[in-house]
């Protein structure tokens, strides 16, 4: 029997998020862009995300993505992923029809080095395009949504389709270092350590997936 695994998605579980020195002139280069947002971009910090979910609506998985910054459609400016992997084939299924994400599927592992370094590295297809290191301190503090919102928009693969989406999250967070890191950009956007403003590690958090505000493309 086929199951579905509709919106909304509550996920626990724990990763990191980087906050990113983007500039507009340099996203006219990115290569892991739908067509549609081209002229869109607005500038804004970019994010990286490393997650390994725990639990979620259609089980765990690990994933991987990239958000450059801001895109304007309209009225409204909002962030838009636009390159991300995932372990699980039910987590780009369902978040591409949920939430239109442009999901890949992608081995995602998440190994502890010794005490708070962990390393996390992505592959597909037996090639590994994504390796980094990281050094965790003991100052946590509290991370939630509401200090540093993300609300995102989507576009479905038919073009037909704008999707709006405003998740929920809170956890612990500590401050985390980049010791190496080393991404083949036929992959992933080429992200260097100098780029990367500052990193945090979250644990114990929970997240929440809304159903999405679609609104439908004018042609």
């Amino acid at each position: 029997m086929i199951k579905d695994y509709p919106a909304p998605w509550n996920l626990t579980g724990k990763g990191y998020i980087f906050i990113l020195k983007n500039r507009k002139k340099s996203f006219n280069n990115e290569n892991f862009t739908d067509g549609f947002f081209k002229n869109m971009f607005c500038g804004g910090w970019g994010l990286m995300m490393l997650v390994e979910y725990s639990e979620s609506n259609a089980g765990p998985y690990n994933e991987l993505l990239y958000i450059p910054g801001k895109f304007k459609f309209g009225n409204r400016k909002k962030y838009s992923i636009t390159k991300i992997y995932v372990s699980s084939f039910r987590s780009v299924e369902w978040g591409r029809k949920n939430w239109a994400i442009p999901k890949e599927l992608a081995n995602i592992n998440f190994t502890e080095v010794e005490k708070n370094y962990e390393n996390v590295n992505a592959s597909t297809n037996e090639k590994k395009f994504f390796s980094i290191l990281l050094r965790k301190l003991r100052i946590p503090f509290l991370v939630h949504t509401s200090f540093f919102p993300v609300p995102l928009i989507q576009i479905d693969d038919e073009h037909k389709n704008i999707f709006y989406t405003k998740f929920k999250g809170k956890g612990v967070g500590y401050p985390v270092i980049v010791k190496d890191i080393e991404i083949n950009s036929d992959y992933f956007p080429e992200i260097s350590k100098k780029q990367i403003l500052f990193g945090i590690k979250v644990e114990n958090f929970k997240i929440t997936f809304p159903l999405p505000e679609k609104e439908e493309i004018q042609q």
